[in-house]
């Protein structure tokens, strides 16, 4: 089994660098993106690659450009969207989340310090084991695990337990990423 990459979130101060990994905040993204976000569409995250890079030793990710993480919020259930860039972004959406009404508030950036972490780690972290999976079939294979009470960003802080995001039968294939919310 692998390890993970343990994620520790930190508020930003007034002045960081906006291509920072972070959760929250302005997402940072290539100019060809503006204008292909969804009405109901936040920013939850994104991880400058190379930030990740010697702590990824499987190559479970590229270790160049960026991975962001948005969330649809139009339905009953978040909808992960995942998109990469192997580059470096050129506009910063300042705002972003308070155009979605409930998700106003998610505005300030938290600044993300990577280290490597037990494969059932049970705070924030990229990849691993869920933890508390207690389900009889074998788990899908982690991308994020968001620990909601882990930090102080007030995100899903109503969940006793874990936002998971996981990679589809094809790890290299961004848009098959799902989603799942489980309650301890």
């Amino acid at each position: 089994m692998s390890g993970s990459i343990g994620i520790r979130l930190t508020r930003a101060k007034k002045s960081y660098d906006l291509g920072a990994s972070k959760f929250f905040g302005a997402p940072t993204v290539p100019r060809a993106w503006d204008g292909e976000f969804f009405e109901d569409e936040i920013f939850l995250c994104q991880i400058r690659l190379s930030d990740i890079a010697e702590l990824d030793r499987e190559n479970r990710l590229p270790h160049t450009g960026y991975l962001s993480v948005f969330l649809s919020t139009g339905t009953d259930e978040l909808v992960p969207i995942v998109r990469y860039f192997d580059g470096e972004p050129e506009l910063a959406l300042s705002d972003f989340n308070k155009q979605v009404e409930g998700y106003e508030s998610f505005n300030d950036a938290y600044l993300a310090e990577f280290f490597s972490a037990e494969e059932d780690y049970d705070g924030t972290r990229l990849f691993g084991i869920p933890s508390g999976w207690c389900y009889d079939e074998e788990p899908p294979s982690l991308l994020l695990q968001y620990d909601p009470l882990d930090n102080e960003t007030g995100f899903l802080d109503y969940m006793d337990g874990y936002l998971y995001l996981f990679f589809g039968e094809d790890t290299n294939d961004l848009s098959k990423i799902s989603l799942m919310e489980d309650f301890s």
